[in-house]
């Protein structure tokens, strides 16, 4: 590691060496004007679904309120007619996290489709969504995605469901579910997080805080992006999704399918993206943490029923995931948490794909959403 500290300050800082011409401005990666390093064909990827007469997820934008041009893919309302955004076929929204984007639910959304519509967002900033100028909190993030789903289904019923980043925006979404006029939500579906307080309260322990290392690097902001940059943004993130992996062979060789990995380095390639998510993280250690510290003062907590999907291997090994969300959901609300095992890692939902398919249908079982 010394070693590569070494070369790498020399690549960034060497006297003989310039730091690397790359975009100066943030753009909507899916309309490029300087990405020049943008593989459109790696960009523009399809979600397989059932989608009325099509096979796939049904691919649109929206331009938000926060300036935010968002990417979705979704199922056309007509396919489930005056079912589409009820109690018995609400829309699944499902969110991505760092450093993803939809591509991450490839090999859920057809089996997911043929029961509820789905949502897939790209989070402000990532993927083919442009940032927000307004802001980079979860709270205005989920503004965003709201914005949009209701641009495509309008007054409805969701299920909120994301994984790490996008887990975070839809834990906000459910504590001020009451800032989305027009959406009933009926429940929450988080993948391998807890709170940011309390993730942050745990880099007290060593392991802890090198093991999440760049929750306090990314928020450097402009350091961050020129260092990431330097390096190479998809050499960053195939980094990080080595270092986020498990053991299990068979969950890296699903992780590593379709191309993911080359996905997602394409798009941490563009300075517009890999810029956004360190205003993202920065948010994350200021105004998200200041939210949930006031949240807990105030004794707001989720009020709808709520399961915890964890990783026995990461978050398992870092925190007793029950205790810790039991001090976040309303007991009222009903909190359901199971671990997944065999040496899957954090990115449990392409390591772990069949299992966390599992888990989501026994959740909307047990919302009540029609099985078939």
């Amino acid at each position: 590691m010394l070693f590569r500290i070494v070369i790498f300050w020399s690549l960034v800082w060497g006297p003989s060496l310039a730091l690397p011409q790359y975009e100066t401005v943030n753009v909507n990666v899916s309309t490029p004007v300087s990405n020049t390093r943008l593989n459109l064909t790696l960009a523009d990827y399809k979600l397989s679904a059932f989608n009325g007469m099509q096979t796939t997820l049904t691919h649109g934008f929206y331009q938000t309120t926060c300036g935010s041009n968002l990417s979705f893919h979704y199922i056309d309302p007509a396919v489930w007619a005056s079912a589409t955004g009820t109690a018995s076929k609400p829309i699944l929204l499902l969110a991505h996290g760092y450093p993803e984007s939809s591509y991450i639910w490839r090999a859920l959304t057809q089996s997911l489709s043929e029961r509820v519509p789905l949502f897939v967002p790209d989070q402000p900033g990532y993927g083919l969504s442009s940032p927000c100028v307004s802001g980079s909190d979860k709270l205005t993030f989920a503004h965003a995605i709201m914005e949009a789903l209701q641009s495509v289904y309008g007054n409805t019923t969701v299920v909120l469901a994301g994984h790490d980043r996008g887990a975070r925006t839809m834990h906000r979404a459910a504590v001020s579910i009451k800032e989305f006029p027009g959406i009933t939500a009926l429940g929450l579906f988080l993948a391998d997080i807890v709170p940011f307080v309390e993730e942050f309260a745990s880099f007290a322990t060593p392991a802890n805080a090198t093991g999440y290392f760049h929750w306090s690097f990314l928020p450097q902001k402009s350091f961050a992006t020129d260092v990431i940059m330097a390096y190479g943004g998809g050499n960053w993130v195939r980094e990080i999704l080595a270092l986020g992996s498990g053991l299990s062979v068979t969950g890296i060789e699903m992780f590593q399918a379709d191309d993911a990995w080359d996905v997602y380095a394409n798009f941490f390639n563009q300075l517009s993206t890999t810029n956004a998510s360190v205003y993202d993280y920065a948010a994350g250690a200021t105004t998200d943490y200041d939210m949930e510290i006031a949240d807990q003062a105030a004794g707001r907590k989720i009020a709808m029923p709520t399961h915890v999907l964890f990783s026995e291997y990461n978050l398992g090994r870092q925190f007793n995931v029950s205790e810790v969300w039991e001090r976040w959901v309303d007991p009222s609300a009903g909190l359901t948490i199971e671990g997944i095992g065999g040496q899957k890692g954090h990115f449990i939902v392409e390591e772990a794909p069949d299992e966390t398919l599992e888990q989501i249908n026994n959740f909307l079982d047990r919302l009540g959403v029609d099985p078939s």
